[in-house]
């Protein structure tokens, strides 16, 4: 019982970590086109952050959905 409350709070915050990286490289995409340096590092690193952040969600997802399949 506990162990699938636990599966199910991690895919959760998988999910939220994955819509919120997600949204967070849509918002900062259109500033990677400026011209502007100021808003090149501006949305640079944030964008990075974002999809360490997505990809971190991804893999812990990932990594749930496969440990509950019957062996």
């Amino acid at each position: 019982m506990v162990d699938d409350a636990l599966r199910r709070a991690v895919r959760v915050g998988a999910a939220v970590a994955m819509a919120s990286g997600a949204f967070g490289m849509a918002f900062c995409f259109p500033f990677l086109w400026s011209a502007r340096l100021e808003d090149l590092v501006g949305a640079g690193f944030p964008f990075v952050g974002a999809a360490v952040l997505f990809g971190c969600g991804l893999v812990a997802l990932a990594i749930t959905v496969s440990r509950n399949r019957p062996s």
